[in-house]
């Protein structure tokens, strides 16, 4: 039901059992892309993107109208905290930094180093390939995913059994 094309260096990661499988297009050039290292890095991406679900790879991906919605709830939910309004919004920015964290890969904390974030991980592994990677785009596919759930009107189907 779903699909992604992505044509030049890529990587792929497919979790066990097949639950959701990952495709990560990086910007690199051919003899990084080359590199036994490099394979195990985009392998660690794209295991990331299965682990985390991030939905944007970075801050300017992220729909102003997302971030707007997001602001009212929590700024209404920093309210009803009890804070006052001016001091609201400014913790509502501080929050919004979390979501930004939480939802967008390259601002993630990695999986695999906790203390360092995915976009840091990328820069620090390009240097030690003696190249420029950039993580380009991705896809998450999940099993079932797509599907469109069946809908039954149970009264309806009362009724029309019994005006048969």
């Amino acid at each position: 039901r779903r699909f992604a094309r992505f044509e030049g260096v890529c990587s792929a990661y497919v979790h066990g059992g097949g639950t959701h499988g990952v495709l990560v297009q990086f910007d690199t050039d051919d003899a990084t892309a080359a590199k036994a290292e490099f394979t195990a890095f985009g392998k660690d991406i794209a295991m990331q993107i299965a682990a985390a679900n991030p939905g944007y790879l970075c801050e300017a991906e992220v729909p102003a109208s997302v971030v707007e919605k997001e602001k009212e709830i929590l700024l209404a939910q920093t309210i009803n905290e009890g804070k006052p309004e001016a001091v609201a919004a400014k913790i509502v920015s501080g929050r919004i930094n979390k979501f930004y964290e939480e939802n967008c890969l390259v601002e993630q904390a990695f999986v695999k180093e906790n203390k360092t974030s995915v976009g840091k991980y990328a820069e620090a592994k390009a240097k030690e390939l003696g190249g420029t990677v950039k993580i380009a785009r991705f896809a998450r596919f999940e099993k079932g995913e797509g599907l469109a759930k069946r809908e039954d009107d149970f009264a309806a189907e009362v009724a029309a059994m019994t005006q048969k």
